[in-house]
This record gives structure tokens, C-alpha cells and sequence, in this order.
């Protein structure tokens, strides 16, 4: 397939997409009849058929017949006429019932119908049918109408030759074997159309700023063949002139020419205009900015001055947001920027943010249903200072730096306090496209991880516990790549997003951790109708640790650890949906040690002896279904994570619906295809300038599973130092008071598995429900 790019002249078509050998026969989902329709809209006009009209026939089907250079699709896009419809989510709730509510209803009109016909023999002989005749077929039943479009295309003009006339084009700018309509094609006028812009914006790229292309074919008398020929127009090789900048207060002149792809003096290229507009704009305080050709300084054909205009913003700015999720209830940030710090169109930000904020007071709502509690329901934060220069070495190459500190969480899992630096370079690559080389070092320090250092590393002994929670050095280097084409920020419609991060740290950058880490994420966004999108997510990654500092395994290893922060974690209302913040993947369960020993039932006898708690035996399988056990969410090294969503309007784009799958699994270890996860759900939208906000309920289908135990060790009292009331109570809650000589020890015991989740079958324990703003990708 072929693509032809270009920016016409107006009037002139945008751009092509064709497939070889022939450019309209075939099926295929191309985007022709878009062009058309623009053609369509302006020769025949656009009346919408009647709608809402019960003394009117309604539309219940539209078919083609005949039609072989054009699909179904492609046919009913070029046409007005449409069949009534519903929402897909709907076709099979409220459509299904009989109900109205949801329905798009359209109705007959003769009018609209005759145009339509016109409209379909327009598009067929632009594409070089022209003999096409185009009739309808009209079934009335019972207020309800069926059109069939009865199309006989008829054999194609055909392009017999393509030939140049005029100036002779530079060896470097040739034509030849590069045009998307060639011998043997259908004569399509629009393509043709299309060929002689892309050849008139190539030459204009090349410093002809002056070229034109001009179109001419000819019929021969009784034959089906034409003779294409393109007369091109050089004229004179343009340099850029002198470049006037205007508008600017605060920003210096040779500030805004550092950011212009060109100077005085090099050949002038058309597209560099609008280059030259995206760089200033990537300048925080230009708040417009237009580069055009100077037509009142011209003196000369071959040299063009370019006049700059610049619209300062203010030089200070001050933001404030908020939003709110389930996973970390109330959350807030602030940020104070200078955005044109000692000049230079540099900016110097300060930057702060809170989270988990009335965690506490709403976790037992479903508003916050899956924040921390206790010490993980604290309220995080960070503050910030951010250093940036745009224009280091080259306009596409940009400097940061900064400095930060933060306590964040993750529920059940660990808290972590750290402060360091972050220093980095960023280069443009193009449209939205960038790649960063980052290193932020920094010392971290755990609390509330012992857990999950046990249960994840075997790190189970105070001393290894104490070393990996103290504070230790994490001394990253990323390289990132990023591009987003979407056509919307909070809710695109079409387009794809793409990022990817190669991360290491080791002895050689300084950190006590060693790992590699691997990860990208990709979206892909496509329109269906004007009320229906369909949106497509991947995620994958990978990390391969290494040794941290002198620990061991018990095995005698090296003790491998990848910080609990960079670990890959599944569930919550941006990943797998089925699951809550962190739970899909490796996880365990912890249990007061008491909980085990303490007497229960009518026999009143515990679930384990001390000997059992001190020799790791004791199985804590009878207490599976109660909740005594907190899960404990450990991460995994790989993951796998896909997800697709059929978004539609609901109520005038002020309230939509998502239908939606996902599926995902993190692996501690080896990734296996069979263990991934899959659920389905639907969703609400409620459209804000602010984003959508959404609520979500899925349906996991995860089995039950044997998860590691964690719990205290227990060793014997000892008299003199010891005190009495540090002795384990076993007594029952409703008569507790009988204590045994047996203390809780620093040291965590890893247990036996016991089998955790719900039982096989339908249960409304299985539905996850999620609140939060913005789409979830």
C-alpha cells in the first residue's frame, strides 16, 4: 500500500491512500470515499433526512448490489441515507426489549434518496467509471421502508500514459517510479488531483518556492485510455532573507531564531514554516506564535523574508488540580512555574502533591474502597523543583533537572520515603515523538515492607529485613521513547500512542540495587461512527535482577532483590479491571501469629501449637474463609497486560457507555500463557471539560489459589527479660486472659500455602468496581 502526503493549495485534496496494482477495485477499508464525500458535500449538498418524524416511513434497511470497486462500508459513508440504528452495547439490552430509549431513528425522504443516487454516481465517475448508472429499489411494509442501490459500474477509463512537459526536475527530486497513479490504473480523478499537489509541496520542500504542478489528461475518441501529463513549473531556486520578529516583550530576539529550523541565507522550504511554529510553541510562555513569508518585503523572486510573531503568556503561572479514585481516594496537586527564569525561555517549577487525602474517614465507602488503611491510609506527598532549558545545543535537544522528595504507598504492599535528584536530556524525533536518557539518584527508605520481603525474597531474618528497609542507594538510568498521534488528549478519537523504557541500575551508576528493566505500552484509537470508538491497549514487560550489596539467599546465592517500587504490579481501574490496585499476580497472606495460636470453636482448641508455629508446620487452612487475613500484594518480574473497549455516546456526548475485555497476569518469574487472567465489564462516562469521569464494574473469573502464609515467629519466654504481659494470650476473644510462656519474636515465619479466593461459580464477590477521572487509556 501507498500513502501520498501533502498539504494542498485550497481547494486541492489532503491525502491518499491507495492499494497496487489497481487504486479502486477491491474491498479494502480505504478511505476514498472520505475525499469524495467532501466533493460529494459540494456539488450536490448536504440535507439530512428527516428524523423524529412518526407520520414518516422509517428506515430499516440500506443494501448495495453490483458494487465490486467499492465496499458496503465505504458506499454508505459517500450517502446520507442511513439505515435506523443502535448502539452496540444496546442492540442487545434496551433495542432487544423494543424499548425506544437509545434508538437512532431515520426516516424515508424521496428527496434526500435522489441526491443520494447523484451522490454515488459523482463518486464512481471521479474514480474514472463513467458510464456507472446508479438506481434504487424501494420496499414500503407497514410504516418501515427497505432501499436497495441498485449499481451497474460499468469497465473503467484507464490511465494509458503518464508523461512530464516543462522545466526538466533535478535528478534528487525525480519523479519517476514514485507516483501512486501509474499505466493500467483507473482514471481517478482525485487521485490524479492529489499526484500533481504531493509533486508541487515535494518541489517546494526543495527550495522552488515558486513550483507548480499542473494536471492534464486527454481522451482519445473510442478508446477506454487516457494520457496523463504533468507540466511543471520550477521557476527560481528561493533562499530564506531576512527574518523580522515581532510581538516579543519578554523573550529576546536571538531566543525565538534559535528555536526556527532555518536561517538567512539557506534554501527556503516550505514545511519548515510550520516546523518552525511547533518549536516556539514548545517555548511554556509563547501562547501563539505564526511564521509566514513577508510579502510586503519582498524584492526578489529567489529571496524570501519570513516575518515571526510572537504572543507572550504571562511570565508567572500558577495551577492547581485535583482528582479522586478509588485506589487513592482524594488526591491533589499545585505547581508555580517561571516560565521565562533569567531568560532564555527557560522555566524554573515548583511542584506539590497529596494523595490518600480522607482515606481513613471514606475507606469503608465504595468511593475508597480500595485505599490503604493504617499506616498505608496516610496521606502521601512529594515537593518538587524542576529545572528546564529548552533549547541546549540545538532547538531539538532540551536540559532538566531537579530536586524531590516524597513518601508514597501502595497499599498492603510497602510504604517508601526518598529524596534525590533528577537530571536528564530530551530530544524531539518529530510530531509528538521524543526520546529522554534520564538518571535520578536517589536514597530510599521502606517501612511496612517486611512482608513482602519475605514473602517475595525469603528475606524473612530481622537483619536482612533491617538492611533492605534502611537507606539505600537506587540509582537509576532510563532511556525512554514516546509519541503520541491521537486527536484528542482525554478522549481520543483516532490515532495510536506508543512508550517505551529501558531501565539499569547496578554498581557501575552507583546503586546498591542491580536489575534490568524492560517495559512498553501501546494504544490504538479508531472511529467507527460519529458515536462509536473502538480503543486498544498492550503492556509488557520484563526485569532481570541482580545482586544486592553482600546479602544471601538461604541456598548460599546472592541475594537478588528489585525494590519493591520498580517491581510489575495488575489490577485497578487503569490495568485489569476484574482485579482491585495491585492484587492481580504474585501476592501472599499475612496473620497475627495470635490469630493461629488463639483457642476457637466449641472444643476450644487453636488452629496451631507453638511447636508447629516454631517449626513452620502449622497449617492455617480452617481460617481460609475468614478475615483474618490481609492480602498482600508481592509483584512479579514479567507481565502481560491487553485490553479493548467499545466506547459510545449515550446522551449527546454529555454521557457515554464502555463495553469492555481485559486480561493480564504478572509472573514472579516465568511467564505462561495459559495463567492469564480475563475480565469483561461495562462503564459509564460522564463527559466534563475536565475529562470523563468514570465508573466502572467487572467480573473476575480468577480460580482459587494457594498462597504463602506469612506470620511472626514465636520463641520461649524467658523470666528477667521478658516482661509478663509480652507472653502470647490464647484465650478466646469473649474470655481472653490465658497466656502461655511463649513471646513473638522479631524473626517472620513463611507457612504453609492456604487455598484463598472464591468458590467455583457465579458470585457477587466476583464484581470490582472502580470510580476515578479519566479514560482508562
Amino acid at each position: 500500500m501507498k500513502r501520498v502526503e501533502f498539504a494542498g493549495r485550497p481547494g486541492r485534496v489532503g491525502s491518499v491512500w491507495m492499494t497496487e496494482p489497481a487504486c479502486c477495485s477491491g474491498a479494502g477499508g480505504r478511505p476514498i470515499v472520505i475525499l469524495a464525500g467532501l466533493v460529494v458535500l459540494q456539488l450536490a449538498g448536504a440535507f439530512s433526512p428527516a428524523r423524529g418524524q412518526s407520520a414518516r416511513e422509517e428506515i430499516v434497511s440500506v443494501e448495495f448490489t453490483g458494487n465490486r470497486a467499492f465496499s458496503d462500508a465505504e458506499l454508505q459513508q459517500a450517502i446520507l441515507t442511513q439505515p435506523s440504528t443502535c448502539p452496540l452495547i444496546l442492540a442487545v439490552t434496551t433495542c432487544a426489549l423494543g424499548l425506544d430509549w437509545g434508538r437512532d431513528r431515520f426516516y424515508h425522504s424521496p428527496r434526500s434518496l435522489s441526491q443520494d443516487v447523484e451522490r454515488l454516481r459523482i463518486l464512481y465517475r471521479a474514480h474514472g467509471f463513467r458510464g456507472v448508472t446508479v438506481d434504487t429499489a424501494v420496499v414500503h411494509d407497514a410504516g418501515t421502508v427497505s432501499i436497495d442501490f441498485q449499481i451497474h459500474e460499468g469497465p473503467p477509463f484507464r490511465v494509458g500514459s503518464v508523461n512530464f512537459s516543462g522545466d526538466p526536475v533535478p535528478p534528487a527530486l525525480s519523479f519517476e517510479g514514485d507516483l501512486p497513479v501509474g499505466p493500467g490504473d483507473p482514471l481517478s480523478f482525485l487521485y490524479l488531483r492529489a499526484t500533481s499537489d504531493t509533486l508541487t509541496n515535494r518541489l517546494r520542500g526543495s527550495g522552488y518556492a515558486s513550483a507548480d504542478v499542473f494536471l492534464r489528461y486527454r481522451l482519445t475518441r473510442g478508446s477506454d485510455t487516457a494520457t496523463v501529463t504533468y507540466d511543471v513549473d520550477l521557476g527560481p531556486v528561493t533562499t530564506v532573507g531576512p527574518v523580522r520578529v515581532t510581538g516579543n516583550r519578554l523573550l529576546d530576539e536571538e531566543v525565538i531564531l534559535d528555536r526556527l529550523p532555518f536561517r538567512e541565507g539557506q534554501l527556503f522550504r516550505e514545511y519548515q514554516i510550520h516546523e518552525a511554529q511547533r518549536s516556539l510553541h514548545e517555548l511554556g510562555i509563547v501562547a501563539r506564535a505564526l511564521v509566514e513569508r513577508d510579502t510586503v518585503r519582498i524584492d526578489l523572486d529567489s529571496v524570501i523574508p519570513i516575518r515571526v510573531e510572537v504572543e507572550e503568556g504571562d511570565a508567572y503561572r500558577v495551577r492547581t488540580g485535583g482528582g479522586f479514585n478509588s485506589a487513592e481516594c482524594l488526591n491533589f496537586g499545585g505547581r508555580w512555574t517561571s516560565r521565562n527564569f533569567f531568560g532564555g525561555g527557560r522555566s524554573l517549577q515548583a511542584r506539590v502533591q497529596a494523595s490518600n487525602l480522607l482515606a481513613g474517614p471514606l475507606q469503608a465507602t465504595p468511593l475508597c474502597a480500595q485505599a490503604g488503611t493504617g499506616e498505608f491510609g496516610r496521606v502521601n506527598w512529594l515537593v518538587g523543583f524542576d529545572f528546564n532549558q529548552p533549547t541546549f545545543f540545538s532547538r531539538r535537544m532540551s536540559l532538566f533537572a531537579g530536586v524531590f522528595a516524597e513518601r508514597r504507598s501502595q497499599k498492603n504492599i510497602f510504604l517508601r520515603d526518598a529524596y534525590g535528584l533528577d537530571l536528564g536530556l530530551r530530544r524531539g524525533l518529530g510530531r509528538n515523538a521524543f526520546f529522554s536518557l534520564n538518571f535520578r539518584p536517589h536514597l530510599s527508605r521502606l517501612a511496612a515492607a517486611e512482608v513482602t520481603l519475605c514473602a517475595t525474597f525469603l528475606a524473612c531474618d530481622p537483619r536482612d529485613i533491617a538492611v533492605l528497609s534502611g537507606d539505600n542507594r537506587l540509582f537509576p538510568v532510563t532511556l525512554s521513547f514516546s509519541q503520541d498521534r491521537t486527536d484528542g488528549v482525554f478522549s481520543p478519537r483516532n490515532g495510536f500512542r506508543i512508550l517505551a523504557d529501558f531501565e539499569f541500575a547496578g554498581a557501575g551508576t552507583g546503586s546498591d540495587y542491580a536489575y534490568v528493566r524492560t517495559f512498553a505500552d501501546g494504544s490504538v484509537y479508531r472511529e467507527i461512527d460519529a458515536s462509536t470508538v473502538l480503543a486498544l491497549r498492550a503492556r509488557a514487560g520484563m526485569i532481570s535482577p541482580g545482586a544486592f550489596k553482600d546479602l544471601v539467599a538461604p541456598d548460599g546465592r546472592p541475594l537478588e532483590i528489585v525494590p519493591p517500587q520498580k517491581r510489575f504490579y495488575g489490577g485497578g481501574a487503569n490495568s485489569v479491571r476484574g482485579f482491585a490496585q495491585s492484587t492481580l499476580g504474585p501476592r501472599s497472606l499475612s496473620i497475627g501469629v495470635e490469630e493461629l495460636l488463639r483457642r476457637r470453636g466449641r472444643n476450644g482448641r487453636p488452629v496451631c501449637s507453638p511447636a508447629a508455629v516454631r517449626d513452620l508446620t502449622c497449617d492455617g487452612s480452617s481460617l481460609a474463609g475468614s478475615d483474618l487475613f490481609q492480602l498482600r500484594p508481592v509483584g512479579g518480574l514479567r507481565t502481560l497486560m491487553g485490553s479493548a473497549e467499545l466506547r459510545f455516546d449515550l446522551a449527546d456526548g454529555l454521557l457515554g457507555g464502555v463495553a469492555f475485555v481485559d486480561a493480564g497476569q504478572v509472573w514472579s518469574r516465568r511467564a505462561v500463557m495459559s495463567e492469564l487472567e480475563v475480565t469483561p465489564g461495562f462503564g459509564i462516562r460522564y463527559n466534563t471539560l475536565f475529562g470523563p469521569i468514570r465508573f466502572d464494574v467487572a467480573y473476575s473469573l480468577r480460580d482459587q489459589e494457594a498462597l504463602r502464609v506469612v506470620t511472626s515467629q514465636i520463641r520461649p519466654f524467658v523470666p528477667g527479660v521478658d516482661r509478663e504481659s509480652d507472653r502470647i494470650d490464647i484465650g478466646t476473644k469473649e474470655a481472653p486472659g490465658e497466656f502461655i510462656d511463649w513471646v513473638v519474636s522479631e524473626d517472620l515465619a513463611l507457612l504453609a500455602p492456604v487455598l484463598f479466593g472464591d468458590d467455583p461459580g457465579f458470585s457477587l464477590r466476583r464484581f470490582q468496581f472502580h470510580f476515578s477521572i479519566g479514560q482508562a487509556f
